[in-house]
């Protein structure tokens, strides 16, 4: 089954992030593993300094968020945790596959927000990955953390 989303597709939101995170104190990521998307934060992630996180659970709801207008998704682990995700999609055809019951694998690494950022520096999963998958696929799943290097420093 294809990926729903890939960070290394996903050219406009590193590029977004990149100049939030360069211009400003209040927006974007504390770079400390490097600008997120940069040759050097993929090299993090694929020596294991930045780690992969792995999430693996179904569908349980699907809903817009905030005022709606953002596309959320909980996440349901087979131990029962719960947890809501951004639906980030490569395409609006992608969009269309998250599916409540549907099993789901999301990739991602964990990051700060900028310290004067409205949360004060609180924690950030940057989704790197998400994939439909089969049931008998859950537990034999590779990760996957491909990289596509986006770097607008001067």
């Amino acid at each position: 089954m294809d990926a729903v989303y890939q960070l290394k597709h996903d050219a406009d939101r590193v590029a977004a992030i990149q100049k939030a995170t360069l211009a400003t104190k209040e927006f974007g990521i504390e770079p400390t593993h490097g600008r997120l998307g940069s040759r050097e934060w993929w090299s993090e992630i694929e020596s294991g300094r930045l780690p992969v996180h792995t999430l693996r659970g179904m569908i349980g709801r699907v809903y817009m968020g905030n005022m709606n207008d953002w596309p959320g998704f909980e996440l349901v682990t087979a131990e029962g945790q719960k947890s809501s995700w951004t639906r980030e999609a490569n395409s609006k055809e992608q969009a269309a596959r998250y599916v409540v019951g549907r099993s789901i694998e999301i990739d991602y690494v964990a990051q700060r927000h900028r310290p004067d950022s409205w949360d004060g520096g609180g924690e950030a999963k940057i989704v790197l990955f998400t994939l439909p998958v089969a049931v008998a696929q859950l537990l034999l799943a590779p990760r996957r953390c491909d990289a596509r290097i986006i770097d607008l420093a001067p």
